[in-house]
């Protein structure tokens, strides 16, 4: 796999947890809160999404997400969201010890990125909640969007 260095940068954000969430009694799981998954859309360096309805750049199909420290294919739910103009991916990682997950974003059969993604426990009696707290695309920053 190739790893493009110039690509496009990456927009990504989390959905904000209510996590002053305590629990008496942990037997409870309907209402258990659960970690926000990373969602995010491929955009070029003016903001226009690269994956949409028309002649896009890469095609919806073709974007993949691989969890490098599971060796594992992550399952991304892809949605067309308009004020985004265009898809919008959302996928969980594993989680470590370590506090960082390295991934591969394959954008096509022979175009892949990496994404790095750093997060901290969240201290719940009752259940395993996880912050995340840093992202990079290709070993820059990303930028944190409202929309996705």
């Amino acid at each position: 796999m190739r790893l493009s260095t110039n690509l496009v940068p990456l927009l990504v954000s989390l959905t904000t947890l209510s996590l002053g969430v305590s629990c008496g009694d942990c037997s409870d799981t309907v209402d258990a809160p659960v970690t926000a998954p990373i969602r995010f859309s491929i955009v070029n360096p003016e903001g226009k999404n690269l994956v949409d309805t028309n002649q896009s750049h890469y095609s919806v199909d073709s974007i993949k997400l691989f969890d490098v420290q599971t060796n594992e294919w992550i399952f991304l739910n892809k949605e067309y969201i308009p004020a985004a103009e265009g898809y919008v991916f959302s996928g969980d990682c594993s989680k470590n010890e370590n506090g960082k997950s390295s991934l591969l974003l394959q954008l096509t059969s022979l175009d892949s990125d990496t994404l790095d993604v750093w997060y901290k426990q969240i201290n719940n009696e009752c259940f395993l909640l996880y912050e995340y707290t840093h992202f990079q695309h290709n070993g820059r920053d990303l930028q944190k969007s409202p929309l996705t």
